[in-house]
């Protein structure tokens, strides 16, 4: 990897990660992706640099090449392949603008057509079980601190729909419990304001009660060793929640957050509300859970006609 990292170098590849830094603001997971994307395009590109290829002379034709070791030799799928492309575009569009290079190689290449499946949910009846699991933990562990935190965080990603980088981000200034919104700062550090309920203003309550703290600034979750809990952390916490609570279903926090969006539909609440609470910068982004709840009704409706009722019957 020492060696993939001195070759990628030669190729101003640090240039752009500090473009996505400063520029972009990108996280830093985020930046270390696209260093990982970059060291594996040249490490496939070493042996034509050999023969005499350079970036100068790079061509669509290679680019596709690659991406196809990337789909056909190592099983890469569509949206694997995406993030691929879009490094790489973000890359050459950079060394264009640098006048490093002369041409974009990547303006001909096209993203790759992904099989449109619908996010995971969760029913109203299975947030019901795992929130019921949370509360149920407090009394039986023997660090309540944790516990409380645990159902604080649950409690608020189903009562706001924050992602989960948003959510560990949180610091304890960001709450308001007199008008119960909570200000979160989104993809490209777009700050937006959301909602929570009683329930969730409760669980932050009790949790801030038995987690003292010096200052308003300091972060909202704590792992327990009293620094900011990590996305990691939350991540094996809800694994454990979920193993706990006997439901037999694939989920993580971001599950959650497709569930409080299809929640919200089914309830009622309109697009443009819900776009503005996921933080979306597109409707067509949030119109994929229109196609939840179509797909939940088609089921409903499938179960309870007579007709269908009868034919099941019958088949039995």
């Amino acid at each position: 990897m020492a060696n993939d990292l001195h070759r990628a170098h030669g190729y101003h590849v640090q240039d752009y990660l500090l473009h996505l830094s400063v520029e972009r603001s990108l996280g830093r997971r985020t930046i270390e992706e696209y260093e990982s994307d970059l060291e594996l395009f040249f490490n496939w590109l070493e042996p034509l640099f050999a023969d005499g290829l350079t970036l100068v002379n790079l061509d669509v034709r290679t680019i596709r090449e690659f991406l196809a070791h990337l789909r056909h030799d190592r099983g890469y799928t569509a949206s694997g392949l995406n993030r691929k492309i879009a490094c790489l575009k973000g890359y050459f569009s950079f060394l264009e603008m640098e006048k490093i290079l002369s041409h974009n190689p990547m303006t001909r290449v096209r993203s790759a057509k992904e099989a449109r499946l619908l996010p995971k949910v969760l029913s109203p009846e299975d947030m019901e079980v795992l929130l019921q699991t949370v509360e149920d933990r407090i009394g039986a562990t023997k660090n309540p601190q944790l516990a409380h935190r645990d159902k604080a965080i649950f409690e608020l990603f189903y009562a706001t729909g924050i992602r989960l980088s948003e959510l560990v981000g949180l610091n304890a200034e960001d709450i308001d419990f007199r008008g119960r919104t909570l200000r979160v700062l989104g993809k490209g550090r777009k700050e937006r304001v959301v909602f929570f309920n009683q329930t969730a203003a409760q669980a932050l309550t009790d949790y801030l009660h038995c987690t003292p703290r010096s200052e308003s600034s300091s972060p909202l979750f704590l792992n327990r060793y009293g620094a900011r809990l990590s996305q990691r952390g939350v991540e094996k916490m809800f694994a454990t929640i979920l193993k706990m609570s006997g439901l037999d279903k694939h989920a993580s926090p971001h599950t959650l957050r497709h569930s409080f969006a299809t929640h919200l539909l089914e309830g009622g609440s309109d697009l443009v509300t819900i776009k503005e609470l996921l933080g979306h910068e597109s409707l067509q982004t949030t119109q994929v859970y229109t196609n939840i709840t179509r797909a939940r009704m088609q089921a409903v409706y499938d179960r309870s006609h007579p007709r269908d009722r009868d034919q099941r019957r019958n088949a039995q």
